[in-house]
């Protein structure tokens, strides 16, 4: 399966999300990863007719800040707004492990979970991580581990995962400039989903742009490398 570009965004307001959304589209993205957490006003009834405009293409995120995200509000608000985003069935919906592991959420079958889990820290061991994918998966489609990379091994260590699970259920990558060789790797191991930004909108740190991605991505296919 060929990986999948996503590009996210964020914005305060909901129209200026919109516009986003719909140039990262413009520009390539088959993908756009709405991150709900930055609004000041997250309003269901007005996010409603962007998320159903996306359908298909859509990942929705509402990141808690004790997970690196925006959020300001409540946790029991921040879950009910996750509820009723999901009711519009988003293509995707991005939960922290800690989340869907303390509380409980009907979504629609066709919207595919992503199970994700961070540290900004440092990247732990192969046999961690795995131990997280594993616990992951139980529960979601898709395992997603990030971890800050301080060294060229720790990039190693992501990438060893997909040696483990199969490629179209995992996304593993580094944050950090030195963590952009496993964001890069992780195209030719076979990763669903690839994330990046809109030129001066990064989300996470070292995470590139779609045209820097987009570039790669055209010299790999003409090395007959990337299939």
């Amino acid at each position: 399966m060929k990986t999948r570009i996503c590009v996210s965004v964020k914005a305060k307001k909901i129209d200026e999300l919109e516009w986003k959304a719909k140039r990262a589209l413009d520009v390539g993205g088959d993908l756009v990863e709405l991150r709900i957490d930055y609004l000041e006003n997250p309003f269901v009834d007005r996010l409603k007719k962007l998320v159903l405009d996306l359908s298909d293409k859509v990942i929705i995120t509402v990141r808690p800040s004790w997970e690196g995200g925006e959020f300001k509000g409540g946790e029991n608000s921040r879950i009910e707004l996750i509820n009723e985003l999901s009711s519009l069935n988003p293509a995707y919906i991005d939960l922290e492990l800690k989340t869907i592991k303390d509380y409980k959420f009907n979504f629609n079958s066709e919207t595919k979970k992503i199970i994700s889990w961070h540290n900004f820290e440092y990247t732990p061991s192969v046999d961690m991580l795995s131990s997280l994918v594993s616990e992951m998966l139980k529960i979601g489609d898709i395992a997603k581990i990030v971890a800050m990379v301080n060294g060229f091994e720790e990039n190693l260590k992501l990438l060893r995962l997909y040696r483990i699970y199969p490629s179209d259920k995992l996304i593993a990558f580094g944050l950090g400039e030195k963590g952009l060789t496993s964001r890069i790797l992780s195209l030719l191991m076979g990763a669903p989903i690839i994330y990046t930004c809109l030129p001066g909108e990064e989300v996470a740190p070292g995470q590139p742009t779609i045209g820097e991605i987009l570039e790669v991505v055209n010299l790999l296919e003409g090395r007959l490398i990337w299939k």
